[in-house]
C-alpha cells in the first residue's frame, strides 16, 4: 500500500552529484516521491526509466535494504508491470 505519491523536486544532476536519486521510499511506502522531472526542469523523464524507480521503491515496502529478496522482490515486480502493461494475463 502506498500512501502517497508525488514528484520529488529535480535538484542536483542525476549522476553527476554524490546525492542525487530518481526516487525516494518514506515509510515503507508512507509516501513514495519520484523525480519525474529532467535536471533542467525543461521536460520529463522517460516513462521507463520512471517505472523503473517505482519498482524500486515499491520493493522497499517490504525490504529496506538491498539485498537479494530485495531485488527478487523488485524484478517480480517488474515483470507483473509489463505483463499487466503487455496486456497479458499473470500466472499464465
Amino acid at each position: 500500500v502506498v500512501g502517497r505519491l508525488v514528484e520529488m523536486e529535480p535538484e542536483g544532476k542525476v549522476g553527476v552529484d554524490p546525492v542525487c536519486v530518481l526516487g525516494l521510499n518514506v515509510s515503507k511506502g508512507a509516501e513514495i516521491k519520484l523525480r519525474v522531472r529532467t535536471d533542467d526542469r525543461k521536460g520529463l523523464r522517460p516513462v521507463r526509466k520512471l517505472r523503473e524507480v517505482m519498482w524500486h521503491e515499491l520493493a522497499h515496502n517490504v525490504h529496506s535494504q538491498h539485498d537479494k529478496r530485495f531485488f527478487a522482490l523488485m524484478n517480480e515486480l517488474e515483470r507483473e508491470g509489463n505483463a499487466l502493461e503487455a496486456g497479458r494475463t499473470l500466472g499464465g
